[in-house]
């Protein structure tokens, strides 16, 4: 990790056959959002737990970009330092250069890394401007030739937030030929986000010697000669967090965004999923992982399989409560992950793991009590074998999708399937002092569906004169 401390720090490495340095404007003063940031810099105003500037180089990390240049500005030692804790808690390549003159304009602050660069391509964007990683992965496809840059527009001018304020593009077979806050034809928006050449820098000292120092009026210059490529990334999520309501608004957008929607079961869509994403957004808050919200999701849900083994009507009510509690909790771990893009596979994995563990100790405890209460093998028997159904049931797909490379599709089967569903059924018999009919229905409920998915997997993935 190399991050500068002066403008006069030696040139980026910016090969060619590596991914592209993206450069961040984060010198402008934000004075728009001045009540919502309560003395904070723009770039370091937390939303839902990661800041502006982190969550840009997060899904800039997630589209494969792990070096950076920061244009500072209003403020600028103590935005350079909130980048120094990004660069280490993000593993990434973050170096700084302070525009001496960023209150001319964003035109001004982005030449100020003009000398950094070496001539070399590079993805620019601005500290305040928060995409979907898939909407930088769409512009790194579109390299810009020598003497132009590309502009991520987006054509559904209809469904812009806030359009008095964005800047519009008009353009003409994918060509940029008009931009302006003020045009009136337009058919595009501009997102903010580039992949440009050094020739960006060339229009830029042009308008800076007509008086002219905003971005737009270097991409107009470029405009006007045919030089900037209009790349369309309709459909993806994007926002320019400006005012107090467009924060408001990339707060909701984010909170929906880490939901499962489709891929969610019934009981987690209608019950769950509201109550853990409000949990979900004051956790992300704190200082609390993913990892550990997964393991006090166990523990809780370990605490009321010890409640329900102890077979006295109160205290299966409590273990009852406590289990729904850890499925709702479960379901705060991914959207944690999600809302601080801290997503990773060895979370999922002990996410996976520590369920499993949890079903079985709440169908064994439900399994002990019964059978204290009533001698014979039947207990027994209907405990192990929901207790094998539960297992079978995470299995069944997860085997489908690694033997046949795609994932089982979010039938009625699969979402009958889901541990949402088990757990409340559960707790509902727990409820009403029935826990273990309540166990037996769900185990019978699940070996059905694994059954039924079983069938309709093996005549999905049938071979021609099987």
């Amino acid at each position: 990790m190399r991050l500068s401390k002066h403008s006069t720090a030696p040139a980026l490495d910016t090969g060619t056959c590596a991914p592209p340095v993206a450069v961040i404007l984060a010198a402008g003063e934000g004075s728009r959002l001045e009540e919502t940031r309560n003395g904070t810099p723009k770039p370091a105003l937390k939303l839902l737990g990661l800041s502006l500037a982190e969550r840009t180089i997060a899904t800039c990390n997630t589209a494969g970009i792990h070096r950076f240049l920061v244009v500072l500005g209003h403020e600028a030692a103590q935005v350079r330092a909130h980048y120094q804790q990004i660069a280490a808690r993000r593993h990434c390549d973050i170096d700084c250069v302070t525009a001496e003159d960023w209150r001319l304009g964003n035109g001004a602050s982005a030449l100020a890394a003009a000398e950094k660069l070496d001539g070399a391509p590079f993805l620019l964007t601005m500290s305040d401007h928060l995409v979907a990683p898939s909407l930088i992965e769409r512009i790194l496809l579109a390299r810009p030739d020598q003497g132009e840059i590309s502009l991520a527009v987006d054509r559904d001018t209809a469904g812009v937030f806030d359009v008095e304020d964005v800047t519009k593009v008009a353009t003409s077979d994918d060509r940029v030929v008009g931009i302006g806050k003020n045009l009136e034809e337009w058919n595009a928006a501009d997102t903010g986000i580039f992949f440009c050449t050094d020739a960006l820098f060339s229009a830029l000292r042009r308008a800076h010697e007509q008086g002219k120092h905003s971005l737009t009026d270097g991409v107009r210059d470029l405009a006007a000669a045919g030089k900037v490529n209009a790349v369309d990334v309709t459909g993806e999520d994007w926002i320019d967090v400006d005012t107090p309501e467009a924060y408001g608004e990339a707060k909701r957008r984010l909170l929906a965004s880490v939901t499962k929607g489709n891929d969610d079961g019934f009981v987690s869509l209608r019950l769950n999923r509201p109550l853990s994403t409000r949990l979900s957004a004051r956790l992300a808050a704190t200082r609390i992982t993913p990892d550990q919200i997964t393991v006090i999701s166990f523990l809780i849900s370990v605490t009321g399989a010890g409640l329900l083994s102890l077979g006295a009507f109160a205290t299966g009510v409590a273990g009852g409560l406590l289990i729904q509690a850890g499925s709702v909790i479960d379901g705060c771990d991914g959207e944690v992950a999600r809302l601080k893009q801290l997503s990773s596979p060895r979370g999922a994995w002990l996410d996976t793991v520590l369920d499993r563990y949890a079903d079985m100790a709440v169908a064994l405890a439900i399994t002990f009590a019964f059978a204290a209460a009533h001698p014979g093998p039947l207990a027994w028997i209907v405990g192990f074998l929901a207790s094998f159904g539960f297992i079978l049931a995470s299995y069944v797909t997860k085997e489908f999708r690694i033997r046949t490379g795609q994932p089982y599709p979010n039938d009625i089967l699969n979402r009958l399937n889901r541990r949402d569903l088990r757990i409340l059924i559960i707790c509902l018999g727990a409820v009403v002092g029935r826990p273990f009919e309540a166990l037996a229905i769900a185990g019978a409920l699940t070996h059905l569906c694994v059954i039924g998915i079983l069938i309709r997997g093996w005549k999905r993935t049938a071979s021609p004169g099987r």
